[in-house]
């Protein structure tokens, strides 16, 4: 349990401090540590799995931790601890106590799409001057009160009532309605607060404010965060860098342990990194140390950001054809989609095999895949208004939609029962019925079967992309099955929308991985070319200086053997025509 750690790893794993912040730098062995204390406190002190709580911030970050512990303490114990996102952790909270806020245990969750649906109508409706985008900023701040947002607090308060209709809640929300369960109901906090002795945040440089409301009347006996200021670059997404710079103001007590032993990258890449960060004033003091000497990072200069590409893909041939390095082994990174759309082109333009990771190539999303998801949905929550529009959207004309929610809204029944009751929809309603009854006679348990009851059903094509939806389901059924963890329909409903891009890359293949820095996040390679290092692009002259100081670490300590960094020196302005394009300053403080 404890072989091979080095002082301050073996410090973390084994104090009995009940409050530890663990400073983790790249590749310092964070996830070692986290696992290897979870496993030494069930050995040693006798702390069940059941009475700890383990938040990450992505379901892969999870997984992987889970599976180090399941092969430390076995199966029977690791399978039983939580270790997931904190969106998981806030579903299986409302799953139990969401009644007391009006959640049935079957409730939706609804994504931005759906989200930006029902305002949109809501708008419509109301005859308001306002704007989705507005609705959103000026809730996420909570200023309702002012007088000047009258007209956005009146259609986010029917938003939450439709939504409460509907037995819905949005993504955003999950956090803010545990908090407001566990404030307003005692019974449920102390549940938790006796269950889970010991909780232990991962990433803890990305904890927002709702997520350290939820951490604070949560409040646990022993606390163990684990993090890195260096690597905090979510503040777009409310993400505050200063909870974990404060916390030994907050916790006076706690014991500081910093991990600085990269084990990850050459010298040259970590003296990159460390001249790079102490570039930026507010963060804690710590250094990286590299255990190993490799090549040098080399950075190259193009003339045009096409042409820039072009070497890119010529110079990852060439490695892999002279030097055998797989291309799953190299990573191209840059700081925003549209680059990687253009990086991705060109090396396929080269033959060369790419992977973008990114949403888009979902095949959850696929147009034929689609419909039999929303039917799902559908299926398992009737009182889903949104889910009962997508599934009669092209059966129906758009008048005929907009008569059934009048007539819904002004029976007060939801969407469904007024589908129900209109003979005209007859079809729809058997199809629904017959669905209903197969799932309950033929015991239908799992995602997969309700998939493949509905192409069924519904007579559909089986095509190729119905064909990956399903290997996919499947997989996801196994992983979760591995882990001891539930795969219902419910669970895999709930997993589509709250799921990691990272997720794209348990699909092994031999590619070059393309993709944005912040996707890159927690990933490793043994080669790495970041770019477009341009002025006004990295650093973004829409970002915070010391946020994208930052994102240019994590490009940089992605790296274990070698670093390319490129930049054109034309670039196409916004109106297509060439301009002059000035390398980052960020390359000068690495130099």
């Amino acid at each position: 349990m404890l072989k091979g750690l080095n002082p301050q790893q073996l410090q973390a794993v084994t104090s009995t401090s009940p409050v530890i912040l663990c400073l983790a730098g790249a590749g310092s062995g964070k996830t070692t540590v986290l696992t290897r204390r979870i496993s030494h406190l069930f050995n040693e002190h006798r702390i069940g799995t059941t009475n700890m709580l383990a938040l990450t911030f992505t379901r892969l970050a999870g997984k992987e931790m889970k599976e180090r512990v399941i092969k430390l303490i076995g199966e029977e114990h690791g399978k039983q601890l939580f270790c997931g996102t904190f969106h998981a952790f806030c579903v299986s909270v409302l799953k139990r106590w969401g009644h007391k806020i009006g959640l049935d245990q079957n409730f939706t969750i609804y994504d931005q799409e759906d989200r930006e649906e029902i305002l949109k109508r809501i708008i419509t409706e109301f005859g308001s001057v306002t704007t989705v985008k507005r609705i959103l900023e000026v809730a996420e701040f909570d200023i309702w009160p002012l007088p000047k947002y009258v007209e956005e607090a009146r259609v986010h308060k029917e938003y939450l009532y439709r939504l409460k209709q509907n037995n819905a809640i949005d993504l955003d929300r999950l956090i803010i309605e545990v908090y407001r369960l566990w404030n307003n109901h005692s019974e449920a906090l102390i549940e938790y607060q006796q269950n889970y002795t010991h909780v232990f945040v991962d990433e803890f440089q990305d904890t927002s404010d709702d997520q350290m409301r939820m951490l604070q009347l949560l409040k646990p006996k022993n606390f163990f965060v684990v993090g890195d200021d260096f690597q905090a670059i979510y503040g777009w997404r409310r993400a505050k860098v200063e909870y974990i710079l404060n916390f030994p103001d907050q916790y006076p007590d706690c014991e500081v342990i910093k991990l600085e032993d990269n084990y990850r990258s050459t010298e040259q890449v970590v003296s990159a990194a460390n001249k790079l960060i102490k570039h930026n004033t507010s963060q804690t003091e710590k250094i990286l140390i590299a255990h190993k000497s490799g090549a040098d990072v080399l950075t190259f200069c193009y003339e045009n950001a096409t042409q820039e590409a072009i070497t890119i893909a010529k110079q990852i041939e060439y490695m892999h054809q002279e030097f055998n390095v797989s291309y799953k082994d190299i990573a191209v990174l840059a700081r925003t989609n549209d680059r990687v759309d253009s990086l991705c082109w060109h090396l396929e333009q080269k033959q060369i095999p790419a992977h973008r990771v990114a949403g888009r190539d979902d095949p959850y999303k696929a147009p034929t895949v689609r419909p039999i998801i929303d039917w799902m949905y559908f299926l398992y929550n009737l009182s889903d208004d949104i889910a009962a529009k997508k599934i009669i959207r092209g059966k129906v004309t758009a008048l005929k939609v907009t008569e059934l929610e009048f007539r819904a809204r002004g029976n007060d029944m939801s969407l469904y029962e007024a589908i129900v009751s209109d003979y005209e929809l007859r079809e729809i309603t058997n199809i629904v019925n017959k669905l209903l009854c197969i799932i309950v006679e033929d015991r239908l348990y799992s995602p997969l079967e309700h998939f493949t009851a509905i192409r069924e059903t519904l007579e559909l094509q089986t095509l190729n992309d119905m064909t990956q939806a399903e290997n996919a389901i499947f997989v996801w059924e196994k992983s979760k099955s591995d882990l001891g963890e539930n795969y219902t329909v419910q669970a895999f409903l709930k997993y589509l929308r709250y799921r990691d891009v990272q997720e794209k890359l348990i699909e092994e293949r031999d590619a070059v991985k393309v993709m944005t820095i912040h996707a890159s996040k927690g990933l490793e390679f043994d080669t790495v070319f970041i770019a477009g290092m341009n002025q006004g692009v990295f650093p973004s002259k829409r970002g915070d200086l010391e946020e994208e100081r930052r994102l240019f670490y994590v490009a940089l300590t992605r790296a274990k053997n070698r670093l390319y960094i490129t930049h054109p020196m034309i670039m196409n302005g916004w109106n297509g025509s060439p301009i002059e394009a000035l390398p980052s300053q960020f390359l000068g403080e690495i130099s």
